[in-house]
């Protein structure tokens, strides 16, 4: 699905996998040089993880205006 590539230097990849099971999961893994981490989000935890992941880069982001505003 997707590929990002982290300011400092990790990879993240995304994939829709299905499960044995035939439940739909979003594979998550983190590359780190030779370290890898991968973790399985059901559709409820990756939507769950997406919203509070949107909600902290807002956040990030309105202080970041509001300090270039010199307030």
């Amino acid at each position: 699905m997707e590929s990002i590539d982290t300011p400092f230097g990790e990879v993240v990849e995304l994939r829709h996998i299905l499960h044995d099971s035939g439940v739909p999961l979003l594979r998550v893994t983190i590359r780190d040089g030779e370290r890898y981490t991968r973790i399985d989000l059901d559709p409820a935890t990756a939507h769950r993880w997406g919203r509070v992941m949107t909600q902290w880069a807002r956040g990030v982001a309105r202080d970041v205006a509001r300090e270039a505003e010199g307030g």
